[in-house]
């Protein structure tokens, strides 16, 4: 419309000039062209808006900020008309500070003035904006708005032309009683965010980095972790917004400071009703959230009951209480299920391997702060008030709070805090026993197979750092067994076996293993092996390991029963020793001992692996099949007794994917989540049909069950429902839930049309 409507202007000035030279014939030069008008778009016409500050300043003397920034549609044409809507921009305005910067001082419970804090020289973010939140919390969540900020007579937005605007913000500094003001000797920041503006409420959140020595702009001086370590889980980044407020660390750190506390209330044990606060910081609530403390599954982790759930030591977890919606009750309205272990700090963070010389470029020396146990509150931000939580030092006549860190820290002789949540770190620290089982391998040797009597026998080698890890160790080893068809490994072929094997003299186990039976409407392991199948063996295990330590230790009988136990005890009555346990990856081998055909697998298990780094399965008994690999879980959950892996995962039944409170994190239909490009096509689909039911013991077949999955599903509503597209389905000759006869029939059609463009086509999530 802009350019016809200037292609018409010019066609009018050039009939007016014709004219003009027939009159008289003037010696006058002809009129030079106009400039060409602004391309662009109002803003009330489109559907999303790309923020890019180009440049801020503060006037300390006139106690102004200046931000001069450009406002683009998704396809890059500037946007006019924002200075006329009636909710526009937002700004929060920060620099870099240090802890003591917003310490304040307090009594504890015995009058003692706590007057300083041993990390105050500790680097964090300082909103210039803070905002009273009651009852003593305090929050950097004040913004200005550029119409309800906008003094009466002034003009606090203007159009530039060409998509640029500028925002001049007076009188944006209050930082309440904190005291500190602006400093010019420190980066500076803004967060500016576009908020519900034009006919479409479109929103967008920028943020912007300078020094004002140089009036340079600068990177963001505190990168601690990446977008991506959110976005494999929160696959697609919809999935983090705090309504429209942004989604990365970075973005939250504006209101969500070091220093933010809130307050709320909650019952105790006697029902009465207690105000408290908690720790409202980036850090503070993601750690919170990914504990899963609304969860009672999760509450039931060591020390939970007797310590974590204190009421004088951790508040928020106590009263029932952790920011989550709440029902009339003050309980959560829905549990909280994440499969990520908040103690493997490295799900989020670096290895503390890394150093300042091997950062990612846009991490800053802050992503190694997590393993330097300097932070006197990073342990409370889980751990609550855990024990002397308040610890506190004297340092030169004044008590300064020094909190966990007094004794657990890296560098004395053995307390190390970081070190404590890992097995086999070699760094100072009491390590994780819980997790020391991983660190003990399994190979396999001594494979015989007596097709005569249809058993199979094999050794398991179990160690740790080269060393046999016997049954002096390990109270149980357990096998699972099947086999692939070695030309077509795309799914296990028969009735899987399992067992526990043999400790024997030389510190080796020995796997008996019965492939006679047919089960679950499966053939026999034996028919598979001769006909020339290979062979798939897991093992599962746990060993004895010295609390706080990867060390192992031997079983004893403390119960006089003759059956050793780890459950030995210290002199303080405290547990000496742990099970700790694993599962070994499924390893394929032919009746050789060589190397076998390994199975296909639609999914990648390093996608799985993002989110479920510790536990494969969430559960609320001991871990399930800890480590296991996909080849693993498809030992039952493809060739047992349970539902298929796909039915499984999908989340046919309620489970898995297909929960509500997962589909807020990955939705099912954003296949790329757990599937390369080329893996999810039915092409791939399995060879053999897939269990659909366990209960009623019926199968479907390969590319019906893979649509099935999700298009008929109690647990989603897609297109015209689940009985349309079960219609449709059996139509084509799929079978949903029939017998395994019938769902081997092979008479399914569906990659007739749908084949993997369509489907990509199909489930593409923005």
């Amino acid at each position: 419309m802009i350019v016809k409507n200037k292609l018409t202007l010019l066609l009018a000035a050039g009939a007016v000039s014709l004219a003009l030279g027939g009159c008289g014939g003037s010696d006058g030069k002809p009129g030079e062209d106009g400039k060409p008008g602004e391309v662009s778009v109002d803003i009330n016409s489109i559907n999303a808006v790309q923020t890019q500050v180009e440049q801020a300043s503060y006037d300390d003397a006139s106690k102004t900020l200046t931000v001069e920034f450009s406002l683009l549609n998704a396809n890059g044409v500037a946007v006019t008309g924002l200075e006329n809507t009636d909710n526009s921009i937002r700004i929060s305005f920060g620099r870099i500070g240090t802890r003591s910067e917003t310490f304040t001082p307090f009594a504890l419970a015995d009058a003692t003035q706590v007057s300083a804090r041993a990390d105050g020289d500790e680097q964090i973010w300082l909103s210039y904006r803070n905002k009273d939140k009651g009852n003593g919390a305090f929050s950097g969540s004040s913004y200005w708005s550029s119409t309800s900020s906008c003094a009466d007579g002034e003009t606090c937005l203007t159009y530039l032309g060409q998509g640029k605007y500028q925002a001049v913000a007076t009188d944006i500094i209050d930082t309440l009683d904190f005291g500190y003001g602006y400093d010019a000797n420190q980066i500076q920041g803004i967060y500016l965010q576009t908020n519900n503006v034009g006919d479409n409420k479109i929103s967008n959140v920028e943020t912007y980095y300078w020094d004002p020595q140089t009036e340079k702009s600068v990177s963001y001086p505190l990168a601690a972790v990446t977008i991506d370590t959110c976005t494999n889980c929160h696959v697609g980044q919809v999935n983090i917004h705090h309504g429209n407020r942004g989604n990365t660390a970075e973005q939250c750190t504006f209101c969500h400071t070091d220093y933010t506390t809130y307050s709320s209330e909650g019952t105790d044990a006697a029902g009465n009703t207690v105000q408290f606060t908690y720790d409202g910081s980036i850090k503070g609530l993601v750690h919170a959230i990914h504990t899963g403390i609304t969860e009672g599954e999760r509450r039931k982790i060591g020390k939970f009951e007797s310590v974590i759930t204190d009421e004088a030591k951790n508040p928020a977890f106590a009263y029932k209480f952790d920011g989550a919606a709440l029902d009339a009750n003050g309980d959560p309205k829905k549990d909280l299920n994440f499969p990520a272990s908040t103690a493997n700090c490295e799900s989020c963070h670096v290895s503390y391997e890394t150093t300042a010389d091997t950062l990612p470029a846009d991490l800053s020396e802050n992503a190694l702060g997590w393993f330097a146990d300097t932070d006197v509150n990073s342990c409370q931000t889980c751990h609550g008030n855990y024990h002397h939580g308040d610890e506190v030092e004297t340092v030169d006549n004044d008590t300064v709070l020094v909190g966990c860190v007094s004794c657990h820290n890296s560098t004395d002789s053995g307390r190390g805090g970081a070190f404590r949540h890992f097995a086999g770190t070699g760094q100072v620290g009491n390590e994780a026993a819980s997790q020391a089982g991983i660190l003990v391998e399994a190979s396999y040797s001594n494979l015989a197979w007596d097709n005569s009597t249809s058993t199979l026998t094999f050794d398991i080698n179990l160690t740790k750092d080269g060393v046999a890890v016997t049954g002096d160790y390990v109270p149980s080893v357990g096998y699972l067994v099947n086999a692939v068809d070695s030309a077509a490994p795309d799914a296990f072929i028969a009735a899987r076996a399992r067992g526990n094997a043999t400790a024997n003299a030389d510190g080796s186990f020995t796997a008996t293993v019965d492939a006679s039976s047919a089960d679950y409407s499966l053939p026999a392991l034996a028919d598979a092996l001769n006909s020339g199948a290979d062979v798939a063996i897991a093992t599962s295990f746990s060993t004895c390991i010295k609390n706080k330590s990867s060390e192992l230790v031997a079983l004893i009988d403390t119960d006089g029963d003759g059956d050793p136990d780890c459950d030995g005890v210290d002199s303080r009555g405290r547990a000496a020793s742990v099970l700790s346990p694993n599962a070994a990856k499924t390893v394929f081998l032919k009746l050789d001992g060589s190397a076998g055909a390994e199975r296909a697998s639609a999914a990648n298990y390093d996608s799985c692996a993002n989110c479920h780094n510790n536990d494969m399965v969430v559960r609320h008994e001991a871990p399930h099949y800890r480590n296991a690999d996909l080849n693993t879980c498809a030992q039952c959950h493809e060739a047992g007794d349970y539902n298929s892996l796909i039915v499984r995962v999908h989340g046919t039944f309620g489970k898995a994917h297909g929960r509500e409170d997962v589909q807020a994190l990955v939705s099912s239909a954003a296949c790329s989540a757990c599937h390369s490009d080329s893996d999810y096509s039915l092409d791939n689909a399995r060879s053999t049909p897939m269990r659909w039911n366990r209960k009623d013991d019926t199968f479907s077949s390969p590319q019906a069950g893979v649509c099935a999955s999700c298009h008929v599903s109690d647990s989603y509503d897609i297109g015209n429902g689940k009985d349309s597209a079960k219609s449709h389905i059996e139509s084509m000759g799929g079978i949903i839930a029939g017998t395994y006869g019938e769902a081997g029939l092979n008479g399914e059609s569906c990659v007739t049309c749908h084949n993997a463009d369509n489907i990509k086509k199909n489930h593409a999530v923005d």
